[in-house]
């Protein structure tokens, strides 16, 4: 790839979503592995972002109907898993 090209959108949507996956797979083995306590409180606790929860977010289509709903889960070591995954992304032009 030449240094003038710029990369795709979706080349950098897929690797910040394995950087997610892989801050996934490092948060369960923190939670494995730390003791219980502040530290681990820290980097597992989680906000959970995205709508769906209402009972009444029904899409009617007079024909059909069905619920929509979307939850991301953002912790800090999915931010962490990220950062590292946008790192590479910038280090292998």
């Amino acid at each position: 790839m030449e240094s003038n090209q710029k990369r795709s959108i979706s080349l950098i949507f897929l690797v910040l979503f394995f950087g997610v996956i892989a801050g996934s797979i490092l948060s369960q083995f923190i939670g494995a592995f730390f003791p219980p306590g502040v530290v681990k409180d820290f980097f597992l606790t989680s906000n959970s972002i995205g709508w769906g929860i209402k009972p009444d977010n029904w899409i009617d289509f007079f024909v059909i109907r069905f619920k929509t709903g979307l939850f991301v889960d953002i912790s800090v070591v999915s931010i962490l898993g990220m950062c590292i995954s946008w790192y590479f992304l910038r280090y292998f032009k």
